[in-house]
């Protein structure tokens, strides 16, 4: 089950110029559809903090590093979950996840693995979009902003509560956020968010 636990983690994860948390005020806030367009345009980026998963058997956490560069994905997660970590890379062509002690997985998309190894799915193509704060493209939703920023999500069937905010650069990033269903929450801690050099 840590196995599995651990899978759904790194499978779940698939604008930014340097970001580091800061305490700053609020900016000026602008329009939702303004944030929202420079948001989906940002597809390439790096974070790095903290995930855990909370479910009514288990509770796991790990240290987060995501690296997006558009379709290219590098997923780097360490700790006590991990026990000596994980590394998931992918593109458009596959997925794999290499972890510690295990034999290396591949499978032509993360939706696939997951079935393969957990026999569920979950919208994995739509958590890249969640983590920056915005709606998927291409499926219904149902959105409440708090001072023109996403502060409730709700998308296939899943939920997204917007915490806390980075202000920086003229934007917000979200710091911390949580996914939940059913009895399922990830919570996702953004500690630091920066352009990729």
């Amino acid at each position: 089950m840590r196995l599995a636990s651990f899978i759904i983690l790194a499978l779940l994860l698939s604008g930014c110029s340097g970001l580091t948390p800061q305490q700053q005020q609020p900016i000026t806030e602008r329009p939702w559809s303004e944030h929202y367009q420079a948001l989906l345009a940002a597809d390439s980026w790096q974070l790095s903090g903290k995930i855990g998963i909370r479910s009514p058997q288990e509770s796991h956490s790990a240290n987060l590093f995501w690296q997006q560069l558009q379709q290219h994905y590098l997923i780097e997660l360490s700790g006590p979950l991990g026990q000596g970590g994980a590394r998931i890379e992918g593109n458009t062509d596959g997925i794999s996840i290499d972890i510690a002690g295990e034999e290396p997985l591949w499978a032509a998309t993360p939706e696939a693995l997951m079935e393969q190894t957990l026999g569920w799915q979950f919208p994995v193509q739509d958590i890249r979009y969640w983590v920056r704060g915005i709606p998927a493209p291409g499926s219904y939703y149902d959105l409440s902003l708090k001072q023109q920023l996403a502060h409730k999500l709700t998308q296939n069937g899943w939920e997204i509560s917007y915490l806390r905010y980075n202000y920086q650069d003229e934007f917000a990033f979200p710091e911390k956020l949580t996914i939940s269903r059913n009895n399922l929450r990830l919570t996702i801690i953004a500690k630091e968010w920066q352009k990729p050099q």
